[in-house]
């Protein structure tokens, strides 16, 4: 067996010569066509050639003194082919220097088989041997397979990523579409509150208007030009009087009335945004089973069935309707054999 620097010395030499690439060593672009070394990049790839023809697995089977010849040869050539790459073509006979260098390439191929053949010859030998290769194939097999569970754990482990990454982007996407369709509520509720808004202030003026004309009536009777003369002339007065209080008194009422309506709007829709904002919570603390579809009826119903908010007149009309949707929703998910 071989010793371990000369192995490791012998490896580096066939290994620099196996991945030698001899294109390198045309240089037609820095010497010209006429001193290049084009000619000898043939022989070059010959003499490589005969190199990689040789395993470097091979090697740990060779002797110290047959790894000394391997790594010799594969020395010597590495430098020729150094020699090419250093070549100046502004030395002295540099014309025959050249001339040395791819003569010696072109019979290099032959010499270089004659002292390798039997190295060659084992190489293939081993690389053929099929309880060699049955090993190989047994250890690639078992990297294939500790690559595969390897792979298949990690496409696991992907899976289980990827389905919780699922489960988010749909619950953000249903608080999304929650979110969207409480919008709505809101912009009503804002909307309600600005006409509420403006008839509070009618309301107010109103108001005042009928205070003014109460306390001004009763002095209306002193001014000179409204003094009745007569009998008619005061039931007259008395009658525009009673006119003017009534359509003030009737415009205050509507004021009113319009204000608690649209107030009551306004607390409607407040209640549905945020009825919608909260129901997720509460169906994700009701489980599994029907018991969630209890808690969505009874937030549907919450939500879409008329509220009692105290600017209103309707009175538990609301806990009517949230009992016969319970009532309906109990009957319908009772067991048939109960029927």
């Amino acid at each position: 067996m071989a010793t371990k620097s000369i192995l490791e010395t012998c490896t580096e030499s066939l290994s620099r010569v196996q991945q030698f690439d001899p294109a390198t060593l045309g240089r037609e672009d820095d010497l010209g066509r006429q001193m290049s070394f084009v000619e000898a990049v043939p022989f070059a790839e010959a003499v490589i050639d005969v190199y990689k023809r040789i395993p470097i697995t091979a090697l740990d089977d060779f002797t110290d003194g047959q790894l000394n010849a391997i790594q010799g040869q594969a020395d010597a050539d590495f430098n020729v082919f150094k020699q090419i790459l250093d070549f100046d073509a502004t030395a002295n006979n540099a014309s025959n220097t050249r001339k040395q260098l791819i003569s010696g390439l072109q019979s290099r191929r032959d010499q270089v088989f004659d002292q390798l053949w039997q190295f060659i010859a084992y190489g293939v030998a081993r690389i053929t041997d099929t309880s060699l290769l049955e090993s190989q194939a047994r250890a690639t097999i078992q990297s294939i397979k500790d690559q595969s569970e390897k792979l298949t754990k990690e496409l696991g482990n992907a899976k289980v990523d990827a389905d919780a990454a699922l489960a988010a982007i749909r619950a953000v996407a249903s608080e999304q579409g929650v979110s969207q369709q409480a919008s709505y509520f809101k912009g009503e509720a804002e909307s309600q509150e600005t006409l509420a808004a403006t008839w509070l202030d009618y309301t107010y003026k109103f108001a005042g208007a009928v205070a003014f004309f109460a306390v001004a009536s009763l002095s209306l009777h002193k001014w000179e030009w409204l003094s009745p003369a007569n009998t008619f002339e005061a039931i007259q007065l008395a009658t525009s009087k009673v006119l003017v209080f009534a359509v003030l008194a009737y415009m205050l009422i509507m004021s009113a009335r319009n204000y608690t309506t649209h107030k009551h709007n306004a607390v409607v829709n407040r209640h549905r945004q945020n009825a919608l904002l909260t129901y997720r919570a509460l169906v994700e603390a009701a489980g599994e089973g029907g018991t969630q579809d209890i808690v969505l009826a009874h937030a549907a119903s919450c939500i879409f069935s008329p509220q009692d908010t105290g600017f209103s007149q309707q009175r538990g009309e609301s806990l009517a309707t949230s009992k016969s949707v319970l009532e309906l929703l109990t009957k319908n998910t009772a067991p048939r054999g109960s029927e």
